[in-house]
């Protein structure tokens, strides 16, 4: 299962929209319909943390069940590196991270 048809799986059991999911989330409808019209968008990490803020979940429950086949050779690196670095650390490096993203 990937992010989508998690994010799609958990909607659906709760009997919601599109729009509602949005609403819920604190996203744009716009943000939500284009993660499904358009094959390469994906939901950004802010995004599906305010996604798992609205189904009332954690972030490490909603990607309990993510099928690892899905990431691509760097994601996976960065996930092993990631779990080498002291938990002391973790917050600096998931910073730098963000920065990086902007």
């Amino acid at each position: 299962m990937d992010i989508k048809e998690k994010i799609t799986k958990i909607r659906k059991q709760k009997g919601w929209s599109l729009s509602k999911l949005a609403t819920q989330a604190g996203l744009t409808t716009t943000t939500v319909y284009n993660w499904y019209n358009d094959k390469n968008a994906t939901p950004s990490r802010d995004s599906i943390e305010d996604v798992c803020v609205a189904f009332g979940i954690s972030v490490a429950e909603f990607y309990a069940d993510i099928e690892m086949d899905n990431l691509t050779e760097k994601e996976i690196r960065l996930l092993e590196l990631f779990r080498k670095i002291p938990e002391k650390e973790q917050e600096k490096a998931l910073s730098m991270l963000e920065l990086l993203c902007k």
